[in-house]
């Protein structure tokens, strides 16, 4: 016996009596058939929200993607002064960890952002 899952249901159809056998056959085996296959599942609609709720969260996600205070909870005051100048200032975190052969490098993609950048500012301000 061959079964196949329908695409847009979640009814099992049974495919082995396509050749000869009668409707009434067919409904004996589908009736014979788990209900297990047939489940169904309630699904519910959010609950509504007002314009600004919806503004919040469209605006936490898309400036805070993930929590970015979770790195505060149950540390001391000088760990979460520390911790809070790392997300101000991200330097704090990269600086101890940089190594300076790439010190070169930085400044000459620094220098060839600038003068892609400034460009490109300025021409508004010239336009006659």
């Amino acid at each position: 016996m061959i079964r196949e899952m329908g695409v847009s249901s979640n009814r099992v159809e049974d495919l082995a009596c396509n050749n000869g056998c009668s409707m009434k056959n067919q409904s004996e085996i589908q009736m014979a058939m788990p209900v297990a296959a047939m489940e169904i599942h309630k699904v519910q609609l959010p609950p509504e929200r007002t314009t600004m709720q919806k503004l919040r969260h469209r605006l936490s996600e898309i400036f805070f993607p993930d929590d970015p205070l979770h790195r505060f909870k149950n540390q001391t005051c000088l760990m979460k002064l520390l911790l809070a100048l790392q997300y101000l200032f991200p330097i704090f975190q990269w600086a101890p960890l940089y190594n300076l052969s790439l010190l070169r490098s930085d400044i000459i993609s620094g220098l060839t952002i600038a003068s892609l950048a400034i460009p490109q500012v300025s021409l508004p301000f010239f336009s006659f």
